[in-house]
């Protein structure tokens, strides 16, 4: 059977990285909600430890400082204090209830201390949110992009050839990898630690300047948006990483060598990504950002398979029927979910 043509490989991969981008589409719709939840509770904890002052356009700096350094009842702190319990995450929540038990909590809490520790809460209610769903739809994209990999290999030379499951430990080790030099459970909780400190410093400063609660609503909206683009570019190329990792494993898989850099062309793609396109790397040299995508924040590239004669002579006997010899073949006609029905569900994973 003969092998598809370089265009077929490259619409297919970059059909597939966007389909992985359109997926998590809702996923950044249910963040951004996590995130303008926080913004309501912000704005809701800003007139409960301030009362009525936050309404009083005519405070003078040293009327400010005072407020800010009137102490708030014991009641009150434990109330600001207990909201960490809804965090789920036992990492989140250890590592601010650290915070929280630090000394400058365990005397007497200003409302200076109060806004700061209830922003610093706020924050990692919506990291814990970001992170779950962050990491739910990483898992789903590095499993279904081995496997669509593999379909389109199959589809591409015409051979059911043998191939193993994704391995549970292998998309672990995919999503535990630090590959940009931090992981993004540690993005997520700078990103909401510059959040918590920039919305406490538009409180204060506010307070101090006399701003109005509509002028700190709109500097408090502005912080939100800019921490919900941070968390829009993570996912995007957090996703891009993790597609790209994943195929690498269905090339070893299918004793592929070399694979073919792939760009997506058009007036956003970078000079990087446009200076990398069609360019060949070994599968086990492969490295994010020198010659895999991601190779930037925001990254759409791909890769194709580079398949010579003596690979696809390889998967030829691979998919020869053991008891006829002949050779299994894939049905034109065959979509993914048919094929992922037919040679994918029922086998094992390690």
């Amino acid at each position: 059977m003969a092998m598809r043509n370089n265009d077929y490989w490259e619409r297919r991969a970059r059909q597939r990285m966007a389909e992985y981008h359109r997926r998590n589409d809702e996923v950044i719709r249910h963040i951004v909600a996590a995130y303008n939840r926080g913004q309501q509770n912000v704005l809701e904890e800003i007139e409960r430890i301030f009362g009525t002052y936050v309404k009083n356009h005519d405070l003078t700096p040293e009327e400010a400082r005072r407020l800010l350094s009137e102490p708030i009842s014991r009641r009150e702190w434990e109330r600001i204090r207990e909201q960490y319990r809804k965090v789920k995450d036992p990492e989140i929540r250890r590592r601010l209830l650290a915070i929280l038990n630090a000394p400058a909590y365990a005397a007497r809490i200003t409302k200076r201390l109060a806004l700061q520790a209830d922003m610093l809460i706020q924050s990692k209610l919506i990291a814990d949110v970001e992170l779950e769903l962050l990491t739910r739809a990483l898992m789903s994209t590095i499993n279904e992009a081995y496997y669509r990999t593999i379909f389109d290999l199959q589809r591409g030379t015409g051979y059911v050839f043998d191939f193993a499951a994704m391995p549970r430990r292998t998309i672990e080790a995919i999503l535990k990898r630090p590959w940009s030099g931090e992981h993004f459970s540690k993005r997520i909780w700078g990103n909401t630690d510059v959040l918590a400190k920039t919305l406490t410093e538009v409180i204060t400063g506010g307070l101090m300047s006399g701003a109005s609660i509509r002028q700190m609503r709109e500097q408090i909206e502005e912080r939100f948006a800019v921490s919900k683009h941070a968390a829009n570019r993570l996912l995007r190329t957090e996703t891009t990483y993790m597609a790209n990792a994943a195929e690498m494993e269905a090339y070893e898989e299918a004793g592929i060598e070399r694979y073919r850099f792939v760009a997506t062309l058009d007036l956003r793609t970078s000079e990087k990504c446009r200076q990398q396109d069609g360019k060949v790397y070994l599968v086990k040299d492969a490295r994010p950002g020198v010659n895999m995508p991601p190779m930037h924040p925001n990254c759409r590239s791909t890769t194709v398979a580079v398949i010579d004669v003596g690979e696809e002579m390889n998967l030829q006997r691979r998919a020869r029927d053991p008891v006829t010899g002949k050779t299994m073949l894939v049905p034109a006609s065959m979509n993914y979910q048919q094929w992922y029905d037919t040679y994918v569900k029922g086998k094992k994973t390690a």
